[in-house]
């Protein structure tokens, strides 16, 4: 009896050592699930496509549609800087201005812009006693921005060059001073700078406080009404190792961006309500509502090189610099992906549009 006992005993615990090593064989075999780490900020009233992909589950239905998940990076003010973030590999995708980042790209930032998805938010003031009433009077003037890198400064240096007005080292006109984007209009006010370049809502807020003149609005302006400032990056290690998981948060992007153009006012209410923004849902329905969010890659691409082009013979971008190079590697396309969405508010549901978009 005590002999059977012990031969079951030892049998069992044979039993349960085969057990546990096939289940650490299968485990072995079953590779973790792959994650795609998103960028967001707050205070980003032109954002809103990526806090409504995150909200509304556009994120979690493209990645779960291919086994996979997502998890988001905030990019806080003061900290790390989203080029920081992607260079020391936290970030794989996100959206944001993408002329802030072309200096970057030619330098080495290890990412690809695959959209375009909003135009305008960038605006440009100067005081109503100044004697500036476009850009073409900013001649020998000095100019607040956000960053010597940003966005602001490129599209400015763009229309300068149109307008005959040096923005090259050896015939420069014009000089930008960077300041915090709250102190712009102060710096405005009291006469320390002749002109500003800001993004909103801290643009337009800036106008109704001090009553400024408005000078150039990327969003009406003949040159860039049909150009994106806003775009969604993926990086070159997520391209390689993950494509499916690229195009899918690509896909939710622009899923979102058509949503926030077809219902700002929703867009703008889900901000509020998530903390994303704060403000007057009258007043930030209103201006998402004046931007247009109707994403392309066509015209994304459009947008970039055209860029890219004149910002080579500004001198911003190097003059050795293989230009068709530089705009096929920094934006490209993503295999399952559609030139862009639109979204249907009766049937809640989005539309694919295919095809090349050269205008809105």
């Amino acid at each position: 009896m005590k002999r059977s006992v012990l031969i079951s005993g030892i049998a069992v615990m044979a039993l349960s050592v085969m057990i546990t090593a096939c289940n650490k064989k299968q485990s072995a075999k079953t590779p973790a699930q792959k994650v795609v780490r998103i960028n967001f900020q707050t205070g980003i009233l032109c954002g809103a496509p990526v806090h409504v992909a995150m909200k509304t589950g556009l994120f979690d239905e493209e990645l779960a549609a291919i086994g996979q998940k997502a998890e988001y990076v905030q990019v806080v003010e003061g900290g790390a800087t989203l080029a920081e973030m992607i260079a020391s590999g936290k970030v794989d995708a996100g959206y944001g201005l993408y002329a802030t980042q072309l200096q970057a790209i030619e330098n080495g930032l290890p990412i690809s812009y695959a959209s375009g998805i909003h135009v305008g938010c960038t605006k440009y003031y100067a005081r109503q006693d100044s004697g500036i009433y476009s850009a073409a009077d900013l001649r020998g003037k000095k100019i607040g921005v956000p960053g010597l890198a940003d966005s602001s400064v490129m599209n400015l240096r763009r229309k300068l060059m149109d307008l005959g007005i040096g923005v090259t080292a050896d015939n420069n006109e014009v000089e930008f001073i960077a300041y915090a984007s709250s102190d712009l209009a102060i710096a405005l006010n009291n006469g320390a700078v002749d002109a500003i370049g800001a993004h909103d809502p801290v643009a337009t807020k800036a106008e109704l406080a001090y009553g400024f003149r408005k000078i150039l609005d990327t969003g009406i302006d003949e040159k860039f009404r049909n150009e994106y400032c806003c775009m969604q990056f993926v990086t070159h290690k997520l391209v390689k190792e993950n494509p499916e998981g690229a195009a899918a948060v690509t896909r939710a992007i622009m899923k979102a961006s058509a949503f926030v153009e077809a219902e700002p006012r929703a867009a703008a209410k889900l901000q509020i309500e998530n903390n994303f923004v704060a403000g007057d849902l009258d007043f930030n329905a209103a201006l998402l509502d004046e931007l247009n969010f109707i994403p392309s890659r066509s015209l994304g691409k459009k947008t970039f090189e055209a860029a890219a082009r004149q910002l080579q013979d500004a001198g911003v971008l190097k003059k050795s610099t293989d230009l068709k190079e530089y705009v096929d590697n920094g934006f490209i396309e993503l295999p399952g992906v559609p030139d862009g969405y639109t979204y249907d508010k009766e049937t809640g549901s989005y539309i694919e549009i295919n095809g090349i978009r050269t205008g809105f």
